[in-house]
């Protein structure tokens, strides 16, 4: 891993859209799991104290049925090079890379914020899918 004073901003601010949706998904999971977590923590808590089980009280459960969100950011677009198994170049790929405006980025692209662009994306919580099974 590099050193620090050698990591170009840029490079760690600029990532492919996908990853930064990608990342944005695992956060809300991740989210979404510690809630469960503590709730069955907090009913196994109610559940095993001597006084408490005797009141019936159930663990509050929290969902996030869901999540709006709002990015501006810069878009920009690059190319990565398809070799096929000799390792001759084949075509380019197209990249939708994004970098989040913040303040680093803009003081150190000189960007003007009237030039981004806003990403809406909506995640919503669906029930699991039911797989029949043939015996």
């Amino acid at each position: 891993m590099p050193s620090s004073s050698n990591v170009n901003i840029e490079e760690v601010l600029v990532s492919p859209l996908s990853t930064i949706l990608s990342e944005m998904g695992k956060s809300i999971a991740q989210t979404q799991k510690a809630m469960d977590k503590n709730s069955i923590d907090t009913q196994i808590e109610l559940s095993s104290d001597e006084v408490l089980k005797d009141y019936n009280l159930e663990a509050t459960w929290y969902h996030l049925p869901e999540v709006d969100i709002e990015l501006k950011m810069t878009l920009s677009m690059s190319y990565e090079e398809e070799k096929d198994s000799k390792g001759l170049v084949r075509g380019y790929k197209r990249i939708l890379k994004a970098a989040p405006l913040n303040a680093s980025y803009k003081s150190l692209n000189s960007y003007d914020v009237e030039g981004s662009s806003v990403l809406k994306a909506k995640i919503v919580s669906v029930p699991p899918s039911y797989r029949v099974t043939e015996e």
